[in-house]
């Protein structure tokens, strides 16, 4: 970690250097509370990662690795990377200290375009449809909780729609809120981990552990050896691990992100990892490669094949809170991308609103629960190959952003360095995590998560012509140009008593002022 020169970064219009606080007064803009410390921000991270992935993962993890030992170290791997990840993006953070994560790194560098396509598939297809995932699991579980055998589909997606319409009032009301949540959640959490680790312990009194998971000899049987195959165990086990750039989403309410940001990201993560790890040692130690491939919910067969029903019970109170604050949490920090996208002008203006009772970003949050509504309607469960693919495609430019400004502006502000060749390792891991599963069995998933490029692209373009479409019939006054230059849904006027001209009145101004410029030649 090295300290760069205190150059204030020519690629941002405004930033907040250490130890500066928020002092906006009445006159300026709504902005949101810097509350979240180290702490905070570690526990954010740790909330909003350890969901139902831990859960969801296992099983297609080692259905694509074949054994124990691949399986594990791919954990291993998929948590190194995150983590070396989450510091890359620290660099990033400290360097451009406005909230949206990917999308102002990718703004910053290579302009509107690029970042509007992260923002388009992020906020509405990718983080929506995996929160959704996240809640359905939850519903999975608390309908099995109350009804047993007799669950319905109406009442998982009547129970997975409330829970989601609750979690949207709860960021409406309080982000201070949510963030305490997420800490006792995480606590909670931990708890959990330690009473998954206990069954496995019990197991092994018991003497009907799997030892042979563990064995040299017969750890790595029937491991894969398609390469494509560990491309695509990799993007089930990174599933668990998506949240690990939370806190890069929401780096105007870091207290100090200088400091904040990669200490909180870095503790996070660390945590993660280690529970992680430890959680498939427990598996492992509990059943079989093929009995966690053939398990549909592995955190109540853990508690009852160690505990009976009471084990069973406990996991399931477990898993159920751990679901409701990772998507608590994650919310909070999506609506934070398409709020900053707004900002911009590339979403709706109306979107960038923030509440002045609430302090939260209302608008974006309402976008984000209606998308997660919207997405009960689709098979969830299969596109998680198909969206982790396009996840990790921005993953890669994002660090591709990160090597070009290292040449590019050298003397900028950056607090937090990560050495230059972990950012050239993390953009070929990363690139080669999209382009492995090319070559798989499930291509043609992969391959339709690709699509949303070029949707996003023609909703792009189709925006721009309708702007150009509607300028060119009605020619608009704007006292303050630079407010709107650029922007998709600029709708002002400009201020005063300007009012738009219409086209008959452009057309008979420009004939008198032709008239009289013919007059003062004659």
């Amino acid at each position: 970690m090295v300290t760069a020169s205190k150059e204030r970064t020519p690629l941002l219009e405004s930033q907040e250097v250490p130890g500066l606080e928020d002092t906006s007064g009445p006159s300026k803009p709504i902005k949101l509370e810097r509350t979240v410390g180290v702490l905070s921000a570690s526990a954010i991270v740790f909330g909003n990662c350890v969901g139902a992935g831990i859960f969801i993962s296992p099983r297609g993890v080692y259905e694509k690795a074949g054994s124990a030992g691949s399986g594990l170290i791919i954990w291993g791997l998929c948590g190194l990377v995150a983590t070396l990840c989450t510091l890359a993006y620290a660099e990033l953070g400290t360097m451009m200290q406005e909230s949206g994560g990917e999308f102002v790194y990718i703004k910053n560098t290579y302009g509107k375009f690029p970042a509007f396509l992260f923002s388009f598939c992020n906020a509405f297809l990718i983080k929506p449809a995996a929160l959704t995932v996240t809640v359905i699991t939850f519903s999975d579980y608390l309908a099995a909780l109350i009804w047993g055998e007799g669950v319905t589909q109406i009442m998982v997606k009547s129970i997975t729609a409330s829970a989601i319409v609750l979690l949207t009032v709860l960021n409406i009301v309080s982000a201070k809120l949510v963030i305490k949540f997420c800490s006792i959640i995480s606590a909670l959490k931990v708890l959990m981990v330690g009473f998954l680790l206990a069954c496995g312990v019990v197991i092994i009194v018991k003497g009907k552990g799997h030892f042979e998971n563990f064995s040299p000899a017969t750890a790595f049987e029937n491991t894969s050896t398609n390469p494509s195959d560990y491309g695509l165990s990799f993007l089930f086990c990174s599933f668990s691990f998506q949240s690990w750039n939370s806190l890069n989403f929401m780096t105007e309410e870091l207290k100090s992100p200088t400091t904040t940001l990669p200490r909180g990201g870095f503790l996070g993560m660390a945590a993660v990892t280690l529970a992680y790890i430890l959680a498939n040692i427990s598996y492992l130690m509990m059943f079989s490669v093929s009995g966690i491939i053939d398990s549909k919910t592995i955190a109540m067969d853990s508690g009852h094949l160690a505990f009976g029903k009471v084990g069973e019970l406990i996991m399931c109170i477990g898993l159920l809170l751990s679901c409701l604050g990772s998507v608590s949490g994650g919310m909070m920090c999506i609506s934070r991308n398409i709020q900053s996208t707004a900002e911009v002008g590339l979403f709706p203006k109306w979107m960038a609103g923030i509440s002045p009772t609430f302090n939260t970003p209302v608008p974006s949050i309402i976008t984000l629960g209606t998308m997660q509504l919207a997405y009960l309607f689709v098979d969830t469960t299969t596109l998680i190959p198909c969206l982790a693919s396009v996840e990790w495609f921005f993953y890669c430019v994002t660090f591709s952003c990160l090597i070009y400004l290292r040449y590019t502006e050298p003397k900028n502000y950056r607090p937090f360095k990560v050495p230059l060749p972990v950012s050239v390792l993390l953009f070929i891991v990363t690139g080669t995590c999209v382009l492995l599963p090319l070559f798989s069995s499930d291509r043609y998933t992969v391959i339709l998560g690709f699509a949303t490029l070029p949707l996003g692209s023609t909703l792009y373009i189709a925006m721009k012509c309708y702007i150009k479409h509607r300028s060119s019939c009605s020619a608009l006054v704007v006292s303050d140009h630079s407010s709107t230059e650029g922007s998709l849904f600029s709708t002002s006027y400009g201020s005063g008593d300007s009012v738009p001209i219409t086209l008959k009145e452009k057309v008979r101004k420009g004939k008198e002022e032709g008239l009289n410029v013919k007059q003062s030649q004659n």
